[in-house]
């Protein structure tokens, strides 16, 4: 059982509804969860449908992150988020750590082993708040290897209060959705799929099929045949013969490879 608010506490939540929709809101915020949780980075991001993720405001300790990691994320590799890639999320929002949400074969994946990794973040724990327009706003809380995981009291405090945590979070970006929503004039970047079966073609003159590719994006994720299967209604046998013939038309055997040779695409 999560410990009652103190009356400070009371006072840094005060201050943090008085300040939703400005500027303040977030250092407000980012104080209130901090007298609960010890944390190394807090991100708050908008996940607009069909878009990049937009980074509102960003706290990290200093020296906690390679310095290009968070601009690698923006440009691409947002794409193999289990966060970003996470489609039902309750409509009250939901709060979950990385490794609840993460594809099976994640944490052997080679954007774990080659970026994700090279952050040094030992857990992650997300809470994404469905907005009005239909985007998420998402508040990324991380901890580096040398700080350890989140403690079992701190996850159940966390969980306690989330769904004031959500409030909140929804009724700050909610005041700004005209300000943050993309223009009509950025194109929507078109999904993982249809980019790997374009660039595919263009760049190595080979000719995928709709499902080959599907699979490629799938197996960059994380997901394992079975995994994969489940997500596109086929069978497993069906999605190996798919998986090896992806890897047989691009004379690869590996993930690794895989990665290697689609990492300029994300």
């Amino acid at each position: 059982m999560s410990e009652p608010l103190s009356p400070t506490d009371v006072i840094r939540l005060r201050h943090a509804m008085a300040q939703a929709g400005t500027g303040r809101f977030f250092t407000c915020f980012k104080r209130l969860l901090q007298a609960r949780l010890k944390f190394d980075t807090f991100l708050l991001f908008r996940f607009d449908p069909g878009a990049p993720p937009q980074v509102l405001n960003s706290w990290i300790k200093p020296n906690a992150l390679p310095l290009d990691v968070l601009d690698e994320y923006v440009d691409g590799f947002y794409r193999l988020d289990p966060f970003f890639q996470l489609k039902e999320i309750p409509i009250k929002g939901l709060t979950t750590r990385l490794s609840d949400i993460a594809p099976d074969r994640f944490f052997s994946s080679e954007y774990y082993l080659q970026y994700y990794r090279r952050t040094r973040i030992c857990e992650e724990v997300g809470l994404l708040a469905p907005l009005p327009s239909g985007s998420v706003a998402h508040l990324s809380l991380s901890r580096l290897e040398t700080t350890g995981p989140y403690r079992r009291r701190e996850l159940q405090c966390l969980m306690h209060y989330s769904p004031v945590l959500m409030e909140l979070l929804t009724a700050h970006c909610s005041r700004f959705e005209s300000e943050m929503l993309h223009q009509a004039t950025n194109p929507e970047p078109p999904p993982l799929d249809k980019i790997i079966l374009t660039q595919v073609q263009e760049t190595l003159g080979l000719k995928l099929t709709r499902r080959e590719a599907e699979i490629a994006g799938l197996v960059l994720q994380g997901h394992s045949n079975g995994s994969a299967a489940l997500l596109l209604g086929i069978s497993k046998e069906t999605s190996k013969v798919h998986r090896r013939n992806l890897y047989r038309k691009l004379d690869i055997s590996s993930q690794r490879e895989l990665f290697t040779l689609l990492r300029h695409l994300l």
